[in-house]
């Protein structure tokens, strides 16, 4: 049995997806398998099967990503399982230090920093992830960049695997249940490159936002019924802090114009959004400067 199972859901598929695959190729563990998901993608990735014992190629109809990555932890061997995503990276020692992390077994699910780049791979900021349990989720001060997760199999099947029926935020989902039965271990070191490019997809719409309210509805129904007056609590923070669509944009405007130093813009927008909702306001304006300063 391989120590890692790496699962990469892909529909673009492309240069992308060839260049995600060398990431895992470059792991300083080499003991490692990777399962391509091709949902829906016609790439022919046959000469990368036949030069790599260790990847696998499983082709499926389009089905989304959620579906995908089901199918691709359900062909792993190994305990642990590795995510990917298609137009992401991840750096050399990422599978050796977060299998190691994992060498204990109340820890359910790692994930580790990351940093933003370009769709040529230049770096353009350091990622926001930090230590978290299930209790921060809740509140809305998890952290962490999907992609970059490690979590073990049997615990994945337990809770149920992605959600399919969630379209934006099944990632978020996936990680309350995991953090709900398990302990989470965050490490530090930047191990995960998230690609910013005009497909990305996020959680900052109506629709984004009415998942996340759905997602809390149901922590708080279990919750209740355990009378966990804490995360009941929690729950309710984090619910008031769900931005609404017009705020959410505002905020992504502020963001938009601090990359390109449009100072101007950026105030107009951050003031928008702060007459919209101080709080989420504020503390989406404290992670950016957090992020400076790193």
């Amino acid at each position: 049995m391989t120590v890692v199972s790496v699962v990469i859901p892909s529909f673009r598929g492309g240069r992308l997806l060839r260049e995600a695959v060398a990431s895992v190729q470059a792991q300083t563990l080499a003991d490692w398998e990777l399962i391509i998901v091709l949902d829906g993608c016609e790439d022919d990735l046959s000469d990368i099967e036949a030069t790599d014992q260790r990847v696998r190629v499983v082709r499926q109809r389009n089905r989304g990503a959620s579906i995908a990555r089901n199918v691709g932890v359900s062909h792993a061997q190994s305990e642990l399982v590795a995510l990917l995503d298609d137009d992401d990276l991840m750096l050399p020692e990422r599978l050796r230090l977060q299998s190691d992390a994992m060498s204990d077994k109340s820890i359910g699910v790692c994930h580790t920093q990351f940093c933003f780049i370009d769709e040529n791979g230049t770096a353009t900021g350091a990622g926001l992830a930090k230590e978290c349990q299930y209790s921060d989720f809740l509140r809305g001060d998890g952290r962490i960049c999907p992609g970059s997760a490690m979590f073990r199999r049997d615990l994945f099947h337990a809770v149920g695997g992605f959600n399919s029926l969630l379209t934006l935020g099944e990632d978020l989902d996936l990680f309350y249940r995991l953090a709900r039965e398990s302990t989470v271990c965050f490490v530090p070191e930047t191990l995960y490159e998230y690609r910013r490019h005009g497909s990305n997809v996020w959680l900052g719409t109506d629709l984004g936002s009415e998942e996340c309210k759905l997602i809390l509805q149901q922590h708080l129904v279990a919750a209740k019924a355990r009378g966990e007056t804490d995360n009941v609590k929690a729950i309710h923070r984090g619910a008031s802090l769900i931005p609404s669509d017009r705020v959410a944009k505002e905020v992504s405007r502020v963001s938009e114009a601090r990359r390109r130093h449009d100072y101007v813009s950026m105030l107009i927008a951050l003031t928008k959004a702060f007459l919209l909702s101080p709080v989420f306001t504020l503390r989406a304006a404290l992670r950016m400067v957090s992020n400076v300063n790193r």
